[in-house]
């Protein structure tokens, strides 16, 4: 049993798994994809379904702080169910509050001292080992 945490954005998807023991989470991509193009999207979640044997997703859920829907949130909401018909609802798909994520993981990436345009194209992945990481410590 291992986990698939996902940072899904209007053209990119960060991917993160569980380690085996479901321990740590494990950076794997941030997947770049045509602007709106989400069944690209689920073409790459489920290869690493596949390849993980991922029994759980964990979605990254936009909530505003006003309590009213988003479109970003609108777009996961969309999503969790192409999901859901995509894996005939034998893959558990679950929300989580992702608020802050995508900072906390630039803070991360921050201290490596990598080049501001290679943050850039990590932070979607990091927010996805952020969510994976707050998951981890909840279950």
């Amino acid at each position: 049993m291992r986990y698939l945490s996902l940072d899904l954005g209007i053209k990119s998807c960060g991917i993160c798994v569980s380690d085996p023991t479901n321990i740590i989470p494990v950076p794997v991509e941030n997947f770049m994809f045509p602007r709106g193009d989400f069944l690209t999207a689920l073409y790459q979640v489920k290869f690493y379904v596949e390849k993980y044997k991922i029994t759980t997703i964990i979605l990254g859920y936009p909530i505003r702080t006003d309590g009213k829907k988003s479109q970003a949130t609108i777009q996961v909401e969309e999503f969790k169910t192409l999901l859901e018909n995509a894996f005939d609802k034998k893959i558990k798909i679950e929300l989580i509050d992702e608020t802050n994520s995508t900072k906390r993981g630039l803070e991360l990436l921050a201290r490596t001292k990598k080049s501001p345009e290679n943050l850039k194209n990590k932070k979607d992945v990091m927010a996805a080992y952020i969510i994976m990481q707050d998951f981890l410590m909840n279950v």
